[in-house]
């Protein structure tokens, strides 16, 4: 075994004692891939957890065109003997669960994303020097250890630092080189470019922390503590994705999960809610409704931690993004007691849902069904059988002809079919009850925004039709009077169900419903730019 590693005897047993290339693992800490956003939102975090009442941000070119970063708060400071911990990989984990903080890597890690040096400086109460501690990427290259430089502040910083200090303490982490703040050289070289790249990243700063923030930014929420943040002195004014403001605006559903147990025993609660926004022209307020960014991008679930959002507008895998659940968002908040359960990230930008996962899928399911709804409009409230009736005289006239897999309902919601490959259980609907089972049903909605599915209706097959999808709208609703037409594309679709039944293939479940969402998705995308049509009453 190499000699490069120190042994040693515990308890009878050999160790090897293994610690980090310094300068490697440096080089490896700074490559996390943090957006700079993220990384100011984290050393926001460490100020909040001082208990800072004001936090300044400063992004700014200065002479020789080096980006200078601070974040300046008035939170208690950091003693001089703590420093060292403030810059270290790991440092000791906090004792209060419910700290922004997690595992000690934030504010090195954050910094190292934008920049090979800065300095954090600092003054508590009770000490009558203003402090500090350089974290230098070269020093650690040259020596291949983890040294840092440690002393009295310059006057520069002190006089920074002074300027925020109400009760003679504060922090101040600076960097007067963000030699990582531009992604390509060509953009720093270009002044032009470097300007314009500049404002981006300032606006996009400001909007990402107006959201993780929101409920510290905003002096009417009681939830969390309430802090002032400013990024080159602009107030970061409260970004509520659930428009609470809004008269009127409530949850349509919510769930409280009390006391979850970690496998440590800590225990924390978590509150799931569900709010679908109004429609553009039924906001009352439209400066709200101009606030909230409804989009392709900003639906889903919003996750937070202690109040602080970790997570936005994510669906976990458990819900496909369509067009139709833009006004859909979900809360998802929970205890840091809870880190553990939920796996939270590393940078506070991820997290799994953990033993809650079919909970939040169940949860889902209704709430996407009457967003959808809402969404689509009118013209999936209309009745559109008629329009079917030529059609299901044809194929209930032809369908004894044609073989059908033997399907056997189960509980509902999945069913089993032995196909000509074998037997496999599948999720198809059933339903029992007096009215006549035909051929093509003309649903509202289907999960997932499937065009078509196969159903039991009193043990007969039969397939639905998706009214919300918008090649129903879109080819369907416009030929309407054409039975032609509509035969033609009713006998595929039910054509198609009943095959996918016949060649279901037990080691490809996952294909049975992934063939009819791609093919749902193409469709939808290839109508896209179609004109939605009307359904008056009195439409030819």
């Amino acid at each position: 075994m190499s000699t490069d590693f120190e042994m040693t005897l515990i308890d009878g047993k050999k160790f090897v004692r293994v610690p980090p290339n310094a300068s490697r693992m440096t080089r490896g800490m700074a490559r996390l891939g943090y957006e700079f956003q993220s990384a100011i939102a984290d050393l926001i975090d460490n100020s909040i957890a001082a208990e800072a009442s004001v936090v300044d941000v400063k992004i700014e070119q200065r002479i020789g065109g080096k980006i200078y970063v601070h974040v300046l708060d008035n939170g208690i400071g950091i003693k001089e003997e703590a420093l060292p911990s403030a810059i270290q990989y790991g440092a000791n984990d906090r004792n209060d669960d419910h700290s922004l903080g997690v595992y000690g890597f934030g504010l090195k890690t954050a910094c190292q994303s934008f920049t090979n040096k800065f300095f954090v400086v600092s003054k508590t109460k009770s000490e009558d020097q203003i402090n500090m501690i350089a974290f230098d990427e070269s020093v650690i290259d040259d020596f291949n250890d983890f040294l840092y430089l440690i002393d009295e502040a310059p006057r520069k910083f002190k006089s920074t630092l002074e300027e925020i200090m109400e009760d003679g303490s504060g922090t101040l982490i600076v960097v007067e080189d963000a030699d990582r703040f531009f992604t390509s050289e060509d953009w720093k070289a270009n002044e032009q470019k470097a300007q314009r790249a500049l404002a981006k990243k300032v606006e996009l700063t400001k909007d990402h922390l107006r959201k993780v923030f929101q409920r510290f930014v905003d002096f009417e929420d009681s939830r969390a503590s309430n802090v002032r943040i400013l990024v080159n002195g602009d107030a970061i004014t409260p970004w509520d994705p659930f428009c609470l403001k809004e008269e009127g605006m409530a949850p349509e559903s919510e769930i409280f999960f009390k006391s979850l147990r970690t496998k440590s025993g800590k225990e924390g609660d978590v509150i799931l809610r569900g709010y679908i926004l109004p429609a553009k022209d039924d906001f009352k307020n439209r400066e709200i409704w101009q606030d909230a960014q409804i989009g392709p991008n900003t639906h889903g679930i919003y996750v937070y931690r202690e109040n602080r959002c970790i997570v936005l507008a994510e669906y976990f895998t458990l819900a496909k993004r369509e067009t139709h659940l833009s006004n859909l968002r979900i809360e998802f908040s929970y205890d840091g007691t809870l880190d553990e359960l939920f796996h939270t990230g590393l940078q506070k930008g991820a997290m799994t849902l953990g033993d809650l996962e079919d909970a939040v899928r169940d949860f889902l399911i209704p709430l996407k069904r009457e967003t959808d709804l809402r969404s689509r409009g009118q013209n999936r409230k209309k009745d559109t059988k008629d329009i079917h009736a030529v059609s299901q005289r044809l194929i209930g006239g032809a369908e004894g002809r044609v073989a059908h897999a033997p399907i056997v309902p189960i509980d509902g919601k999945t069913a089993s079919v032995t196909s000509k490959y074998g037997e496999v259980v599948l999720p198809i609907n059933s339903i029992e009850d007096d009215l006549e089972a035909l051929p093509i049903n003309p649903v509202q909605s289907i999960d997932d925004g499937l065009l078509w599915q196969l159903r039991l209706h009193n043990n007969k097959q039969v397939v639905e039709l998706n009214k919300g999808h918008d090649f129903y709208n879109k080819i369907y609703l416009p030929v309407r009077s054409n039975s032609i037409a509509i035969r033609g594309l009713d006998s595929v679709f039910w054509a198609l169900a009943i095959t996918e039944a016949n060649c279901a293939i037990p080691e490809y479940q996952k294909q049975f419903r992934e063939f009819r969402y791609e093919v749902s998705k193409i469709l939808r995308e290839l109508v896209e730019s179609m004109p939605e049509p009307k359904l008056d009453e009195d439409d030819d």
